[in-house]
């Protein structure tokens, strides 16, 4: 078991790569993007993102982030879910962390740290998934579209410009994002949007503006989709978010 605390400013991005260890992931402040040949996360405080040995992945920081890393040899993995994933972390996980954090000096007997682990992992696996994600296609042009609107969430293009871009019909980007993601272009991009947005909710920007940067020109609209996928509106996910990493920052 190694504890790695990392502290990144914006844009700072790490290139594709895997770990021979399980490692996850936990913040106290800002928002790491993670991602998969298949999907992309958001980790935000109050959430913990997990991801098995030899998973191929890459991350970047939209704004500045600080947080930790636990990387797991493969045997005490067994306890944790076989796939990546974020889960939410409640007060008892945190008190685990907490513990195995304060003996990562290896001071305390291996037995003990053996048990939080499993402890750990038990708990992490009977958590429920966050909606956190959102499942990428695999095909190469497809891929580009999604590139190009996660880069850009407020971009004019309508879904016919962006197929002749990348080389496709229409039906076919469709095709290839119904059969890749299990949502259609127009559900996926409008899930793209407000996944994106998280940024900006946390960095404390007006709701008008995150929605106008998020590609929405009725800001009661962004609200509603917001809430539709996180349960909360954009207020509230910010507050909440703003709670956790108080509450964090006191702990630490």
């Amino acid at each position: 078991m190694k504890i790695e605390r990392f502290d990144y400013d914006s844009l700072h991005s790490t290139p594709w790569h895997k770990h021979a260890s399980g490692q996850l992931y936990w913040l106290s402040h800002g928002i790491l993007v993670i991602e998969t040949t298949s999907v992309q996360w958001t980790v935000t405080p109050g959430s913990l993102g997990w991801f098995p040995a030899d998973v191929s992945h890459s991350a970047w920081v939209p704004a500045g982030v600080k947080g930790q890393s636990l990387y797991l040899e493969p045997a005490s993995c067994s306890p944790f879910p076989a796939h990546p994933g974020v889960y939410g972390a409640d007060a008892f996980v945190m008190a685990i962390l907490e513990r195995l954090c304060r003996e990562g000096d290896l001071s305390s007997p291996a037995e003990y740290q053996s048990h939080l682990l499993k402890l750990l992992g038990f708990e992490i696996a009977g958590a429920p998934d966050l909606p956190l994600q959102l499942t990428l296609p695999v095909d190469r042009r497809a891929r580009n579209v999604a590139n190009q609107l996660l880069k850009n969430p407020a971009c004019e293009l309508d879904q016919t410009q962006l197929a002749q871009q990348w080389g496709l019909s229409v039906r076919n980007l469709s095709r290839l994002f119904t059969q890749q993601t299990g949502l259609s272009f127009s559900q996926w991009r409008q899930q793209a949007k407000v996944v994106t947005s998280l940024q900006w909710v946390l960095a404390g920007l007006p709701v008008s503006e995150v929605a106008l940067r998020s590609g929405y020109s009725n800001v009661s609209a962004y609200i509603d989709v917001f809430r539709q996928r996180f349960g909360k509106t954009p207020g509230q996910f910010q507050n909440a978010l703003l709670r956790t990493e108080s509450r964090q920052k006191a702990s630490g």
